[in-house]
């Protein structure tokens, strides 16, 4: 019973994270597209790539933009939160140089497969890859300089205690880098409002948490920039 509901929520998860990336249009029918999604198998990896990694998505994604705002340093460490194939990552790996440390993490094993291999054929060996819980990112104390979380923030669950535990893996003067989808409607992103998380609810939390506002940004047009630190 415990290995069947845990595979019905992983599926769910993976289910909504295809929705905030894939765009609206020609899926007008929200119900119709969540059920066929969830009666797909999730091994069938390279359909996701093709929704991970559709190029439309760097039009109002704008990775090197974001990559640039982050002001990530040579050396540095970043773990990447809810990687999926690595979309960030490997920017990530790139940005801090062969003597830093770029970390994809992911529920789903399949994407961590796919991470690896990517690592692999682009040469980045600092570039690691990990299955972690849905409730714990597994780092350890004071070992990465920056988190990022994007398109995933609003999915975690009991996110105030998730943010106390991931404070603890922050070197002295790190960062936690939240960009999700605005509370409105949007031609990308979940179509459902109520599928979002706020600016503001996002700020409250991780007060609530123990964080401060250090920055936001509004260069993207789907999505905010915040960050924080301890």
């Amino acid at each position: 019973m415990k290995v069947k509901l845990h595979t019905r929520k992983l599926l769910t998860l993976i289910s909504v994270f295809a929705l905030l990336l894939y765009p609206l249009t020609g899926w007008t029918d929200e119900h119709k597209h969540k059920a066929s999604l969830s009666q797909q198998r999730f091994n069938e990896i390279q359909k996701w790539i093709d929704i991970f990694e559709a190029p439309e998505r760097a039009e109002w994604q704008k990775p090197e933009d974001v990559v640039k705002k982050l002001e990530l340093k040579p050396g540095g460490t970043v773990a990447d939160i809810g990687a999926g194939t690595g979309y960030f990552t490997r920017l990530f790996a790139v940005a801090v140089g062969p003597e830093g440390k770029a970390i994809g993490l992911d529920i789903e094993p399949s994407m961590v497969d796919y991470m690896k291999e990517d690592a692999k054929k682009r040469r980045l060996t600092n570039y690691e890859a990990r299955v972690v819980k849905p409730d714990d990112a597994g780092l350890p104390s004071k070992s990465v300089d920056v988190i990022f979380i994007c398109n995933t923030y609003h999915h975690i669950e009991n996110r105030v205690s998730y943010l106390k535990k991931l404070s603890k893996a922050l070197k002295p003067n790190g960062r936690i880098v939240i960009v999700d989808f605005y509370k409105k409607p949007l031609p990308v992103g979940p179509q459902s409002v109520a599928h979002k998380i706020s600016e503001e609810e996002v700020k409250k939390e991780f007060k609530q948490a123990g964080y401060r506002l250090t920055k936001s940004l509004d260069f993207l047009p789907y999505q905010y920039y915040l960050e924080f630190a301890l």
